[in-house]
């Protein structure tokens, strides 16, 4: 027998869900209008290479790829690079900068069929293109807290950093590849940090065995490079899950400090350097001052200037409660200068920022940009976005007698001319008892009006 349920990490949208959908992409886009973003769309598919060469290896490692006309194709992961690709195409030459640019649009990656997550989701983000400004990042930032602020959601939480200082701390030497590399591990271990500060908080099983993860690959790692300092993971035992919490921050630290000495990337007072500042988090002054001293006068000065910058913006915009954290985990490594989530607890709802090399890496033009991106599955499940939302409701016409449909067709039609919503069902087989209608298969359908065709004669 055929199998009825749908591909592996995929999902049916049925009525109730699609309206969901429906309201989260009438609020983005009206919030994007709002700002002066234009909408744009991209193919479904790109050839794999624009994915392959730029992103980070979370979407490397799940592209959805196929070949054609001996080439090969992939189903878009995210929709950040084929914009670029778009804006350096010339597609867009002639129209006013900077551009102000907003999709929504479905997107694919392979996960697990057990992680909770799906192979197909829908994408929404802004892209500012053509602006180094901070007013630029802050106006990104302010836009994405705007659309989840006005979806209901409470509790929301922003967290702002920069690549921009870890990237100036980075010899000059360094090959693009290497920087790449250094930039990938410092996003690996703000990762692993912020794991640990989750699952101390939640006691999540299924957050500790990522914990555990993390710390068999950090041994192999050390295993590979010879580690063997105060931090070596192979000579103590498994420990208990609060050992681990306490003891894994650090290990990752020792661990990717030695690795960048080993391979000659870094000398080991600029990776304990680097780590310092991945540690910095807490309120604007506090940051700011602990950074500044933390930095000395090292080259990092300017992009720390910067982020100072955009946040005094943020309060200008009415975002006054931000935490500045300088070791935000995007999994990304094309970031340059800002970047920033906004989460609800341990949920990342939004995430983005400046990535001023991108545009050119694609053979346009030197071109600075900013921008953000949100996931509508991670939305959907939330209270105050809207779930729980039918379809939409207007009159529903119902004939007492099956003589009267012909008539109750032709007022249907002619309300819908008005730009009202009817709907009809068949007389002989539904009836309406307490305002809904009842359908023949056992279900109802609620309506704001339920009209029978001869009263409404009579009433005239």
């Amino acid at each position: 027998m055929l199998d009825n349920a749908p591909p592996p990490a995929t999902r049916d949208r049925v009525p109730a869900h699609n309206a969901v959908h429906r309201h989260l992409e009438a609020s983005f886009a009206r919030t994007a209008e709002a700002y002066g973003f234009v909408e744009v769309s991209t193919p479904m598919f790109e050839r794999a290479d624009l994915f392959t060469a730029r992103s980070g290896p979370e979407i490397k490692n799940s592209l959805l790829t196929f070949h054609c006309d001996h080439e090969e194709y992939a189903l878009r992961p995210e929709m950040t690079a084929p914009v670029c690709r778009m804006v350096a195409s010339g597609a867009l030459d002639g129209s006013p900068r900077p551009y102000k640019l907003f999709y929504i649009a479905p997107c694919f990656r392979y996960c697990s069929p057990h992680s909770g997550r799906t192979r197909e989701f829908t994408q929404a983000g802004i892209e500012l293109l053509g602006d180094p400004s901070p007013a630029a990042d802050a106006e990104v930032i302010a836009a994405a807290y705007r659309f989840l602020r006005g979806l209901g959601i409470s509790g929301l939480s922003v967290r702002v950093g920069t690549a921009g200082i870890f990237r100036a701390l980075l010899p000059d030497e360094l090959t693009a590849d290497e920087r790449a590399t250094v930039i990938g591990h410092l996003d690996r271990l703000a990762g692993i940090v912020e794991r640990c500060v989750s699952q101390d908080a939640a006691q999540d099983p299924l957050l500790e065995e990522q914990l555990r993860a993390d710390r068999r690959e950090l041994a192999f790692v050390q295993a590979r490079n010879g580690y063997s300092g105060e931090y070596a993971i192979a000579d103590l035992p498994a420990s208990d899950s609060g050992g681990l919490f306490r003891r894994l921050p650090e290990e990752a630290a020792a661990t990717y400090c030695h690795l960048w000495n080993v391979e000659g990337y870094l000398p080991e007072e600029t990776g304990e350097l680097l780590v310092r500042v991945s540690r910095l988090r807490g309120a604007l002054n506090e940051v700011s001052a602990l950074a500044s001293e933390t930095l000395g006068s090292t080259r990092a000065g300017a992009a720390l200037e910067n982020l100072m910058a955009v946040c005094r913006l943020l309060e200008h915009y009415g975002i006054g409660e931000f935490e500045v954290t300088l070791g935000i985990a995007r999994g990304l490594t094309f970031y340059t200068g800002t970047v920033f989530e906004i989460a609800r607890g341990p949920t990342k709802l939004c995430g983005g920022g400046r990535y001023d090399r991108l545009v050119e890496l694609f053979g346009g033009e030197p071109t600075p940009a900013t921008g953000c991106a949100v996931r509508f599955d991670t939305l959907e499940g939330l209270s105050g976005c809207g779930n729980g939302r039918s379809s939409p409701k207007g009159i529903l016409l119902k004939a007492v007698a099956a003589a009267d449909e012909l008539d109750a067709v032709r007022l249907a039609e002619a309300l819908r001319d008005r730009g009202m919503q009817v709907g009809a069902v068949d007389a002989s087989k539904a009836s309406v008892s307490g305002g809904r209608v009842l359908l023949p298969d056992g279900s109802d359908v609620a309506a704001d009006v339920s009209i029978v065709l001869p009263a409404l004669a009579r009433e005239g």
